[in-house]
């Protein structure tokens, strides 16, 4: 499970009928997030990647996404160290947890 459960069924219970709002909201975010992040890593904008992984990684905590959110604290102090050119690897990572929590949440709005 890349969600917390306990987490999520407060959210639940106390969104109600907006919970599917937030979820997708947060879907069509963090895919915008994503593609910041992957685009800030081959411009070499170190700026515009901390602010992506930073949003992200906020985003994902209120959802439970913990583990996505470490990732992208991650790329987050690599990039405001100036060293987002070495996160390729790490960027994947995110993308590949954002990819399961992505099918996690989809399931639970179905």
């Amino acid at each position: 499970m890349h969600l917390d459960a306990l987490q999520l069924k407060e959210l639940k219970e106390v969104l109600e009928d907006e919970f599917r709002v937030l979820v997708e909201t947060y879907l069509q975010d963090a895919v915008l997030r994503l593609g910041l992040m992957r685009k800030a890593y081959s411009e070499g904008d170190n700026d515009a990647g901390r602010q992506a992984a930073h949003s992200l990684k906020g985003a994902s905590a209120n959802l439970g996404a913990n583990q996505l959110s470490a990732l992208c604290e991650k790329v987050e102090h690599n990039a405001k160290a100036g060293n987002l050119s070495g996160c390729e690897e790490l960027i994947g990572q995110v993308e590949a947890e954002f990819g399961h929590v992505k099918r996690e949440l989809t399931q639970m709005i179905a």
